[in-house]
């Protein structure tokens, strides 16, 4: 068996502006032998220059972020440098992961993950996987099949907008008001996402937005 000092020890930036849950994260970190947490830092812009001057194995970097977010730290480090990069975020939904994944992210946790959950990531990013949390990893899941469905990528940006309003339950009326248009137009758009996705009711398109993970 190999000795303690023999370990490889893998040495781990947090990037997360509450210091709570920065205080967590490193609390749990190291109660491990072979993790060492040797900087921190609550803006992406510190982050940069913390991962830049200690040059980390592995950045846990939350998605939101005051200032510069986290999906554009996340870019800046991954174009700069070798470190690996696991988000850690309260948003699990498809669109976060999915657009933190293609962004660079090595892996990506929700904040409820366990203790030995997080522990485990650090260690398997550093086999080269990509640890998912289950939240995370169902959201992606429900992202690519709305990519890979008939009629999603034919949706404008207002289509979408609109259908994503639906999801949360707004009336038509407040969909016009929310996002500056009339009525008329708004059920305009409804009748054309319906008509591209192949659905025939309010209802559907409901169900169908919570199912793709468009509302998240």
């Amino acid at each position: 068996m190999a000795r303690v000092s023999d370990m490889r020890v893998t040495r781990v930036v947090l990037i997360e502006d509450h210091p709570v849950m920065r205080a967590g994260v490193r609390s749990v970190l190291e109660h491990v032998s072979d993790i060492e947490v040797i900087g921190e830092a609550d803006t992406g812009e510190q982050g940069i220059a913390v991962v830049n001057q200690l040059v980390p194995d592995v950045v846990l970097l939350d998605i939101g972020l005051p200032g510069m977010d986290g999906i554009k730290t996340l870019q800046v480090i991954r174009s700069s440098g070798n470190s690996k990069v696991i988000i850690f975020s309260c948003q699990g939904g498809g669109p976060s992961v999915s657009l933190a994944m293609e962004s660079g992210a090595n892996g990506y946790l929700t904040k409820s993950a366990k203790p030995r959950e997080i522990v485990d990531a650090v260690r398997n990013v550093m086999s080269n996987q990509a640890p998912l949390s289950a939240e995370a990893s169902t959201g992606l899941i429900a992202a690519l099949r709305a990519r890979t469905e008939p009629g999603v990528d034919s949706l404008t940006d207002r289509e979408r907008q609109v259908w994503s309003s639906l999801a949360h339950g707004l009336s038509n009326a407040e969909i016009a008001h929310a996002l500056f248009i009339s009525e008329h137009t708004v059920k305009f758009h409804v009748h054309n996402l319906l008509r591209k996705l192949d659905l025939h009711s309010r209802a559907e398109a409901i169900c169908a937005a919570h199912r793709r993970g468009i509302c998240n």
